[in-house]
């Protein structure tokens, strides 16, 4: 079965990540390319969107 709030709960952590991700891009290319730890920033945020896409994927699947 199915778990809705676990949906939910993993996709408001993959809309929290990506606006982390969105926030440290916002300076402007030729700064976010110098800032190696806003690439860091952005970089994990975004493994941590996939993960949880990848974890709602999984769970989707088990309840088949």
């Amino acid at each position: 079965m199915i778990d809705a709030d676990l949906l939910l709960l993993k996709a408001g952590n993959v809309r929290r990540h990506l606006k982390r991700a969105r926030e440290k891009c916002d300076p402007g290319l030729a700064e976010f390319l110098s800032n190696a730890d806003h690439q860091d920033i952005v970089c994990f945020n975004l493994q941590m969107a996939i993960q949880n896409c990848i974890d709602i994927a999984a769970h989707v699947m088990s309840a088949q």
